[in-house]
């Protein structure tokens, strides 16, 4: 029997803004995770197959044993365009982003495409497909000149009316722009936009045609055609490769058009064509153009429960050498404000799931997919971007799912990534040749927070020195290692950490902690710029156990900035277990004891209490701030303050064997702004001064 492989791209379904997401305008997207906390998600098959693996993705929790091996992939292409991301599945990178056009298109270009066609053109301006048609359709009616807009894609297109414009017309103007795209102003796709109606009234038709840059090098589907495999190309996909590599090309109208037909396809009871062997490629675009692209979270949720419901009949017909390959190609996040593209991760589902795949998450890049396809159907490698996800090697990268995982000897669920123990010894190694012998103290410092220790000069390096580390984009973070002296002993202050939801996995956000560990550390303080919940426990002067809740940032906190003395971390980062979150201890219970014991003896100057009372934090991820409904969730279930870490880092240093001393800093109200955040943190420096001293005053008397 030959072999087949069903290539699935759902177009803009990405899952958690890559690193350099802030770059591009898109820190926080996330579609997937988002949309899930917008609308409630019934995936159920695609549950099993684990889809909930690779993500935290509520009402989708990860599973033991996933169907399909389950992935993360990231592209090494400039941009977030369609063009771009199905050209690097094939594996094309692109090195340099196709041109944009905020400010509409240069006169020159408009000058010669206007000679070429004939007429003078309307619009030449970013906007919205439908806006736009509604704005200059009358005016398109009356005078017969196109209308001609682009968005933040590298797009140019043109919306004509039907009983205006002919489709070949409008067809053969799009040809003559995409001859005259070249060089400097090559878009990657010009775009036939018909609608229809009466004004007020306009409708865009389904004859939509893409006309897209020749590919600028070789592709797997050139390997495959070489090969003589045959290519089934269904939506969009053959005009995306401008019809390389496609040995036949069907039209689909929907996303429930292009679903049943891949099933008749793969049934083999399909009158438009025989799909007896191998590639049958599709792109499920109305995810991107119909919900994405118009903030449509609802219609999107609908789409994935229809593409959800699909599957199953799908997988049934599979045949014994048949693959399944379920991918996206960026992210077009409905909840966002923007309605553009967003810079993502990409999910990889593989049916079925190899033997011997690890209990993780695989770590690769889009070309990975096209190499996988190329070789199973050809046994070829071509040389082209990407490796072969099903030959394992553990040097792509896993990260470990958190769902039914062993406990570790220290208490927390295993984790590895895209880095472990041989770069945190290699870190720690460059730590100690640049800086000398580990300080026994280090304090990681929350956004906008510091403190004043120093008694002489401070060194520093940048976390981007450091092997290995990575530096975040949050505004706040200074990401700079310093060693400072108080009180005769040294202390390394780590100005900032990284988050996952600026794309960082597990591993990454721990990797300092581990270090710290490795280069010799022994005593750690965990800050945190934190927004206030609700439950506190008095921890001024005579101790005490009297609780009270807030629903803001007390009034006695808006004088004198607070610190919670955190007794146990809320862990809601992790995957929840049974539905609720794992709770960590916070701060040693001796450490606590001490300082309430003499929290009178560092008050202020003029014998006021000590800044810091007791209470459990929640470890969130982000990167919203929390809504009115999640504070009284998070109050109902005893937490005093909220922010966006440290429950990772609390876990890497219990498994290091570090004790740490966890403070979360109430900077602002839990549903506030990140600029009240880096101000209520400016605020709180001589609080947690305070606080710190008191605690390395703590350390200093146990020792003795």
């Amino acid at each position: 029997m030959a072999r087949r492989l069903i290539f699935v791209v759902l177009d803009g379904v990405g899952v958690g803004a890559l690193p350099d997401a802030a770059d591009c305008g898109d820190a926080g997207s996330d579609t997937l995770g988002n949309l899930s906390h917008v609308i409630q998600l019934r995936l159920p098959y695609m549950q099993q197959m684990g889809l909930g693996n690779i993500t935290p993705i509520q009402g989708v929790p990860p599973v033991a044993d996933p169907l399909c091996l389950v992935g993360r992939l990231a592209p090494r292409s400039a941009g977030k365009d369609t063009t771009v991301g199905h050209w690097e599945h094939m594996g094309l990178v692109t090195e340099r982003p196709f041109p944009t056009y905020p400010n509409g298109f240069p006169r020159e270009v408009i000058a010669s495409f206007e000679e070429r066609i004939g007429r003078r053109i309307l619009g030449n301006k970013p906007a919205s497909g439908t806006a736009i048609i509604a704005e200059l359709g009358a005016e398109h009616l009356a005078s017969g000149r196109p209308i001609v807009y682009t968005s933040a894609d590298s797009v140019f297109q043109i919306a004509t009316h039907v009983d205006v414009v002919s489709l070949e017309q409008l067809y053969a103007w799009c040809q003559l722009a995409r001859e005259l795209l070249q060089g400097h102003h090559a878009v990657a796709r010009v775009i036939a936009r018909p609608f229809s109606g009466s004004v007020g009234a306009f409708v865009r038709t389904r004859d939509r045609r893409d006309f897209s840059l020749e590919p600028t090098g070789p592709l797997y589907l050139d390997s495959l055609r070489q090969a003589g495999v045959p290519v089934i190309a269904l939506g969009k996909v053959s005009e995306i490769f401008a019809g390389r590599g496609i040995t036949t090309t069907l039209k689909v109208a929907s996303n429930d058009d292009n679903l049943a037909l891949v099933t008749e396809l793969v049934q083999g009871r399909s009158e438009r064509a025989r799909f007896d062997a191998g590639l049958l490629f599709t792109n499920l675009v109305d995810f991107d153009v119909l919900w994405g692209h118009r903030n449509d979270a609802d219609g999107f949720g609908k789409g994935l429960e229809a593409v959800d419901e699909a599957l199953p009949a799908i997988v049934a017909a599979l045949q014994a050498d048949d693959r399944l390959i379920v991918t996206a190609d960026h992210g077009v996040d409905p909840t966002t404000v923007s309605t553009d593209h967003s810079r993502e991760y990409a999910p990889l589902l593989f049916y079925p799931r190899p033997a011997d795949t690890p209990a993780a998450v695989y770590e690769g890049m889009f070309a990975d997919t096209g190499a996988t396809a190329c070789r199973y159907l050809t046994g070829q490698d071509p040389g082209l971007a990407g490796s072969v996800i099903t030959d394992l090697w553990p040097s792509r990268g896993w990260r470990r799912y958190t769902s039914a995982q062993p406990e570790s000897a220290a208490g927390g669920r295993l984790v590895s990534g895209r880095v472990g123990p041989e770069e945190a010894a290699e870190a720690a190694r460059w730590l100690g040749s640049r800086l000398g012998p580990a300080p026994e103290v280090a304090v990681v410092l929350g956004s906008g927070l510091d403190v004043t220790l120093a008694e002489s000069p401070e060194a520093s390096v940048s976390y981007d020195e450091v092997p290995h580390w990575s530096r975040g984009t949050v505004l706040g973070h200074a990401y700079l290692l310093a060693v400072a002296r108080h009180a005769g002993q040294q202390v390394a202050l780590l100005r900032g950490r990284v988050h996952e939801y600026e794309g960082f996995d597990l591993s990454e956000v721990q990797l300092c902690v581990h270090t710290l560990a490795r280069w010799g550390v022994t005593r750690l303080i965990l800050t945190s710029a934190s927004g206030a919940v609700g439950t506190w426990a008095s921890g001024g002067p005579g101790g005490g156990t009297v609780r009270r809740t807030v629903s803001r940032v007390p009034a006695d906190m808006a004088v004198v900035p607070s610190i919670s003395l955190v007794t146990e971390v809320l862990d809601f980062q992790y995957p929840l277990e049974d539905g609720r979150p794992a709770r960590l201890p916070g701060t040693d219970r001796a450490l606590v004891e001490w300082l309430v014991a003499r929290a009178e003896s560092y008050g202020a100057d003029d014998g006021a209490a000590a800044p810091w009372r007791l209470g459990v934090h929640a470890s969130v991820p982000g990167p919203q701030y929390e809504t009115p409904a999640e504070l009284e969730m998070l109050r109902l279930l005893g937490a005093a303050t909220v922010s966006m870490s440290p429950a990772a880092e609390v876990r890497a240093a219990r498994e290091s064997g570090l004790k740490p001393a966890v403070l979360a800093v109430v900077a602002n109200s839990g549903d506030s702004t990140h600029d009240e955040v880096l101000a209520g943190g400016a605020r709180a420096r001589e609080a947690l001064t305070t606080t710190i001293k008191a605690l390395l005053a703590a350390w200093e008397a146990a020792r003795s």
